[in-house]
């Protein structure tokens, strides 16, 4: 698991580059309530996948 485990974890940052580019996009028209719905939506996402990596690395 820990020679493919690198695989996983570059999928998962060219998920978070997309994430960025996307709220980026997303957040360049948008109304101060929509901003703040979707920052914490990222921030979800974001820590998701922190929590994913953590587990891969087996830390708690």
């Amino acid at each position: 698991m820990l020679g493919t485990a690198w695989v996983l974890v570059a999928g998962l940052a060219v998920v978070a580059v997309t994430v960025v580019a996307v709220a980026h996009l997303a957040l360049r028209g948008s109304a101060p309530a929509e901003r703040a719905r979707l920052l914490r939506a990222l921030s979800t996402v974001f820590r998701a996948l922190a929590d994913v990596v953590r587990a891969l690395r087996g830390g708690a």
